[in-house]
């Protein structure tokens, strides 16, 4: 896994590596050389240098370009910070007579680079900033960010004035912003250079394929279906009974590597589930006009012998009756429970049931979900979604995956990002289908943690997939359920 940084956390490691005796205006001179040497540079170009020590990245960049050959228009937007300005003056030692006020610049080149705010910018940029962004923004010019696009938020992504930056090349370690919220669109394609910073902080971890791959071993002959675990999927209601059949569609639990499934849904839509599914087994609870009432003893019977439940997908909106089921399970039973959609808007009428839990709890929620179980507003949620999921989960021993484009995933204690998806899952349903995968990956005995990291990146890249075949605009969940067999190949 590669690690991610806040941007305090990359700010300690720049430090302790200064400390350490690598001089600030040496690691700027290794930044300026690996982005120089990361492409072609071909036809007109631009370097817009702010006044910090990104603007130094930029002033080495051209340093170092003037010396092969290649002469770049270097625009400032100011008085340079100390060491920022120690490549200013290497190149004015050298006679270069490339270097103007932001105020002469037409922003006509065909590359324009990138370097007037580092990852510590937030908030709004002043409007004589703004209007720079804007400008770069409207430019033909293929546009590379050095370490972060210019206004963006390091740390969640957000924005009020940015760089849309072509391509992103950042230093060290990527930055959460880069990835979360509006950071993949702003961010272009991302690049990583190594220039001999230290790790001096406890980073999150960026999911890859490898780290998934490794659970999925092959399996022994000498197995039966009792071998993979008994999961079970509770949920559905009079309209909503797609979501527990998207859960279940294709068998994503089966295939995904569990054994044995069993869908538990109000009494009367059995007969609409039975038509739909094979090699799943259905139980029917007491319901009234199509929603659940609470039954112990029906639950009992329901759960006899299960190791994984995921709850909660199209059971409806009789929060109250549904968060006394919710209740009773995850206070009684020591197994394994995924709760979901309006299992979680039923949990957030009594959240501090989990303080009671026997059971080990992954929790599923997009952002308004999450505020609705925190008890903060949306934009709270937004501007903090790895401090907000993380603290939760600590709060609760819980394990949350905070849905998004970039999927935050913690236990309160390890913070894991996958980052492979994309608007082909921006559709109700698709949360569903990640139940359904999470629920096989925990039939096999996978822990929560590694089991909601490793579904959230499978269901992504079978999405991701389709998208060849149907486009971003095609691709539905259900096409994603039946597509999950093929992500043990």
């Amino acid at each position: 896994m590669q690690k991610v940084l806040t941007t305090i956390q990359m700010s300690i490691s720049d430090k302790c590596t200064i400390d350490g005796g690598v001089p600030s205006t040496q690691l700027m001179y290794r930044v300026a050389q690996k982005v120089f040497d990361g492409r072609v540079w071909q036809g007109s170009l631009a370097i817009i240098c702010g006044k910090g020590n990104n603007g130094g990245d930029g002033l080495a960049l051209a340093s170092i370009m003037a010396d092969n050959g290649i002469y770049p228009d270097v625009y400032l937007l100011g008085d340079m910070s100390k060491d920022g300005r120690y490549y200013y003056d290497v190149l004015q030692s050298n006679g270069y007579d490339r270097i103007y006020p932001i105020g002469k610049c037409n922003y006509d080149f065909d590359i324009i680079v990138d370097c007037i705010f580092g990852t510590g910018f937030k908030g709004a940029p002043r409007e004589e900033y703004s209007e720079v962004i804007d400008k770069i923004n409207a430019s033909r010019a293929y546009k590379i960010s050095v370490d972060i696009p210019s206004g963006l938020d390091g740390d969640n992504g957000r924005y009020v004035t940015c760089i849309k930056a072509d391509e992103t090349i950042t230093v060290q370690y990527a930055k959460t912003g880069l990835y979360l919220n509006d950071g993949k669109d702003m961010t272009g394609k991302l690049s990583v250079i190594d220039v001999g910073i230290g790790l001096f902080a406890d980073g999150a971890n960026v999911v890859e394929e490898k780290d998934v791959a490794v659970l999925f071993p092959k399996r022994k002959h000498n197995t039966h279906k009792g071998t993979f675990g008994k999961s079970a999927i509770l949920g559905g209601c009079g309209n909503y009974l797609g979501a527990i059949r998207l859960a279940n569609m294709g068998l994503c639990a089966l295939r995904s590597g569990g054994g044995l499934n069993v869908i538990i849904t109000p009494q009367s839509h059995v007969g609409n589930i039975l038509g739909t599914v094979m090699e799943s087994t259905v139980i029917g609870m007491p319901d009234q006009d199509g929603y659940f009432v609470f039954d112990k003893q029906a639950i009992d019977v329901a759960l006899q012998g299960v190791d994984c439940l995921a709850i909660g997908m199209g059971m409806g909106n009789r929060y109250g009756e549904n968060a006394k089921i919710i209740e009773y399970i995850v206070a009684n039973y020591p197994i394994k429970i995924i709760i979901d959609a309006d299992g979680l808007n039923s949990l957030a009428t009594k959240v501090d049931m989990l303080k009671c839990a026997k059971a080990q709890i992954i929790l599923t929620p997009h952002v308004k979900e999450m505020s609705r179980l925190c008890s903060k507003s949306v934009e709270n949620v937004l501007d903090d979604p790895i401090g907000i999921a993380k603290n939760f989960a600590n709060e609760y021993n819980v394990t949350v995956l905070l849905k998004g484009a970039s999927s935050v995933i913690t236990d309160g204690r390890e913070v894991y990002l996958t980052t492979n998806g994309g608007a082909e899952l921006s559709k109700g349903g698709s949360g569903d289908t990640l139940s359904g995968v999470m629920l096989g990956m925990l039939s096999q005995g996978i822990s929560p943690i590694e089991s909601a990291y490793s579904s959230a990146y499978l269901t992504a890249k079978v999405a991701k997939d389709l998208v060849n075949v149907y486009s971003e605009y095609g691709v539905l969940p259900s096409d994603v359920a039946r597509a999950i067999r093929l992500i043990t190949k």
